[in-house]
């Protein structure tokens, strides 16, 4: 995490990861046409990302969720008729994964928070997306008091 960015947030990023066990939490923010890591919590290397690393938004899960594509909520991604053919599937080797938007107040758009794991999680459900929407509703205000991260 950069200097500027609150501990708490690292904080919650490590907590969401753990009580869903995950491998990894991130924050992304979407800028133009890429989406940007901004915190990232977990073995996020073993995927292939990095904190500050950019990454096309069009190959992401993120934008597929937003655009409803995929769902929110991915068990198991590598028989996911939706992700099991997507190059960042096997490239970051994706087995599931969890993710929400996070929309500011005046209604923007900033990013997501995601959780994954390398490894299929058939437990993964719908009570997850709602521990992630609460994070998602708490992360937005540190973002919005912070100037973002």
């Amino acid at each position: 995490m950069s200097d500027q960015t609150p501990a708490a947030i690292e904080d919650m990023l490590r907590e969401v990861r753990e009580a869903l066990q995950m491998d990894v939490a991130f924050v992304s923010e979407f800028s133009g046409d890429q989406l940007v890591f901004r915190a990232v919590e977990g073995d996020a290397e073993s995927f292939g990302w990095g904190e500050g690393e950019r990454f096309p938004i069009d190959d992401s899960y993120c934008k597929r969720v937003l655009d409803g594509r995929i769902p929110q909520v991915v068990p198991d991604a590598k028989n996911e008729d939706a992700t099991k053919d997507l190059r960042v599937t096997s490239e970051a080797d994706i087995g599931s994964y969890c993710a929400v938007p996070l929309v500011l107040s005046d209604g923007s758009l900033y990013g997501t928070l995601c959780c994954v794991s390398h490894e299929p999680d058939p437990w993964l459900r719908e009570r997850d997306l709602r521990l992630m929407q609460r994070t998602a509703r708490w992360l937005v205000e540190q973002l919005e008091r912070h100037g973002g991260l």
